[in-house]
C-alpha cells in the first residue's frame, strides 16, 4: 500500500470521526462526573472504539461493495442494515448542516458583535426566531434559510467529485482546523483565570469514578464520537488499498482523543475567564450542547484582544467541525447512489445536497430549535441499534474467522482472536446494556418536559420510521464497481 493511499486514507476518516464526533461531550463529563474520565473514556475506546472501526474498516476492504450490497452479500435481507446506515447518515446529515449555518450567520455579525448585549436573546430571537412552543410551522428563520443554502453549496462542493474532491477540501479544511485550534489553545492559556477553569475540567473526583453512570457515559462516548454507523468508513476503506486498517483504527481513536482533551482545554479556559469576568459560578456556563456556543461562549469574545478579528476565528474553527462531519455524511450516502444506482458522482452530489437542504427545512421553522433537540437526543439509539446488528451480522451470521485472517494478512498489526470474541460476545452485550440504560431513563417520554406528540412523531418516529424503511427497501445486489 502506497503511502499517499495511507495518508488519505487515515486523514479522510479522522477527520470524519472528528468532525462527527461530539466534541463538547468529553470536557463536559470530565467536568461533572470527574477529572478521570479520560481513564474510562480510552479503556472504552479500546474495547469498543478499535474493534468497531476495525470492523468497518476491514468489511469495506473485504467484500469492496457500497455499505448495502455489503451486508447482503452476508444475508439478502441484511441490506436493510446497509440501508439504516444510509438513513442514520441523512438525518445527522440534516441537523449537522443547519448547526453549520448557525455558524455561517455568525461569521458575518462576528464584524460588529451583535450578540454582545444579550447573547442568549440575540441567538434565540434574531437568529433562529423561535416560536414560545410547538406553533407557527410554517414560518421559518430567513437568515438561517439563507445561511442553510450557503452552506450547501459548499458541501456539494466537497462531495461533487467523490474521493477525489475529498481528499484536497478535506486535507485544506483539516489543516486549517488543526491551525486554529493550536491558536487558540495557545491564547486560552493566556486568558485571565483560564487556568482555573481548565483545573476545573481536571479535577479528580475518586469517589464518583467507580460510579456506573461514569463508565457508561464512556462506553457511549465512544460509541457515538466516532463516526460509525453511517456507512462512512467503509467507504473510504473500499477506496484504500488493502490493509493499514489495524493501524488506522488506532490513529483515528488517538486523534480523537487527543483533539477532544484540546478543546476541552479551550472551552474551560474560555469559561473559566468568562466565569471571572461576569463574577458567576463555573457550573453555570458549563455545557455540553453545541447551541450553547452562541448563547454561552459568545459572551466571552467581546472580551477578546482584537474582539471582532478573533470572533470571525473562533466560528470559523467552530464551523470546521460541522464541515467535516457534514461532508462525511454526505459522501456517504452519495457513495452508494453511485456505485449501486451506477450514478455519476456530481448528479449524486446534487441529490445528497438538495434532499439534505429539504430534511434542513424541518429544523429551521419556527419550532425548528425544539425539533432539532429531540431528533439529537432519540437519534442515539438509531446508532445504537444499527451498530448492533451490524456487530451481529458479522460475528453471528457470517465467518469472522474470515475477516480475522484478512486483516492479519494485510497489516503489520495482528488481532488474532481477541476481536473475534469482542464483536460476538462483549460488543453485543455493551450495547444491549445502553440500549436498556437509554429506554429507562426514556420510558416515561418526557424528554426536557415536551408534548407527548411532539416526542412521538420526532423522537420515536425518528427510531422506528427509518427502521423499517430500511427492512422495506429492495434487497438485490446492484453494486457498481
Amino acid at each position: 500500500m502506497n503511502n499517499n493511499s495511507r495518508f488519505f486514507f487515515a486523514l479522510l476518516s479522522a477527520a470524519s470521526a472528528v468532525g462527527i464526533g461530539n466534541i463538547w461531550l468529553y470536557p463536559y463529563f470530565s467536568f461533572k462526573l470527574t477529572g478521570l474520565f479520560f481513564i474510562p473514556y480510552l479503556i472504552a475506546l479500546i474495547l469498543l472504539g478499535i474493534p468497531l472501526l476495525l470492523l468497518e474498516f476491514s468489511i469495506g476492504q473485504y467484500f469492496n461493495k457500497n455499505v448495502v450490497d455489503l451486508f447482503a452479500s452476508i444475508r439478502k435481507w441484511f441490506s436493510s442494515i446497509g440501508w439504516l446506515m444510509i438513513f442514520n447518515a441523512f438525518i445527522v446529515m440534516g441537523y449537522y448542516a443547519v448547526i453549520l449555518s448557525w455558524h455561517m450567520i455568525y461569521f458575518f455579525v462576528s464584524f460588529g458583535m451583535q450578540w454582545k448585549e444579550n447573547a442568549e436573546d440575540y441567538f434565540f430571537d434574531n437568529v433562529l426566531q423561535v416560536s414560545s412552543g410547538f406553533n407557527n410551522f410554517t414560518q421559518f428563520s430567513l437568515p438561517v434559510f439563507i445561511a442553510l443554502i450557503i452552506t450547501w453549496i459548499i458541501i456539494f462542493l466537497y462531495i461533487r467529485k467523490g474521493q477525489e474532491s475529498m481528499k484536497k477540501t478535506v486535507l485544506f479544511t483539516f489543516l486549517a482546523f488543526a491551525i486554529l485550534m493550536f491558536f487558540f489553545f495557545i491564547y486560552t492559556l493566556s486568558l485571565d483565570n483560564a487556568l482555573n477553569g481548565i483545573y476545573s475540567m481536571l479535577k479528580p473526583n475518586f469517589k464518583e469514578f467507580f460510579k456506573l453512570n461514569v463508565w457508561t457515559s464512556s462506553f457511549s462516548l465512544a460509541i457515538v464520537s466516532l463516526g460509525l454507523s453511517f456507512g462512512i468508513m467503509p467507504a473510504f476503506a473500499r477506496k484504500a488499498n488493502k490493509g493499514f486498517v489495524v493501524s488506522n483504527s488506532i490513529i483515528v481513536v488517538v486523534a480523537e482523543l487527543l483533539i477532544s482533551i484540546a478543546i476541552g482545554f479551550i472551552l474551560f479556559g474560555i469559561l473559566g475567564f468568562l466565569s471571572m469576568k461576569q463574577g458567576i459560578d463555573l457550573e453555570k456556563v458549563a455545557f455540553s450542547d453545541p447551541s450553547t456556543s452562541f448563547t454561552v461562549l459568545a459572551q466571552a469574545l467581546p472580551f477578546f484582544y482584537k474582539p471582532a478579528m478573533l470572533s470571525l476565528l473562533f466560528f470559523i474553527f467552530l464551523s470546521l467541525f460541522f464541515i467535516l462531519g457534514t461532508s462525511a455524511l454526505a459522501y456517504s450516502i452519495s457513495h452508494v447512489l453511485v456505485h449501486k444506482f451506477n450514478t455519476k458522482h456530481r448528479s449524486a452530489a446534487v441529490t445528497v445536497s438538495g434532499l439534505g437542504f429539504l430534511i434542513g427545512l424541518l429544523f429551521i421553522i419556527k419550532p425548528g430549535f425544539y425539533v432539532l433537540d429531540i431528533v439529537v437526543h432519540f437519534v442515539y439509539y438509531n446508532i445504537l441499534i444499527t451498530i448492533l446488528l451490524q456487530a451481529l451480522a458479522v460475528g453471528w451470521f457470517f465467518d469472522s474467522e474470515k475477516i480475522s485472517d484478512f486483516i492479519n494478512q494485510n497489516s503489520l498489526l495482528k488481532i488474532g482472536n481477541f476481536w473475534r470474541i469482542l464483536i460476538k460476545y462483549f460488543i453485543p452485550l455493551v450495547l444491549i446494556i445502553l440500549l436498556f440504560l437509554q429506554i429507562k431513563s426514556d420510558y416515561l417520554l418526557n424528554y426536557n418536559n415536551y408534548p407527548l406528540y411532539a416526542i412521538l412523531i420526532f423522537g420515536i418516529g425518528i427510531v422506528i420510521v427509518p427502521i423499517t424503511a430500511a427492512f422495506l427497501m429492495p434487497q438485490k445486489l446492484l453494486d457498481r464497481k
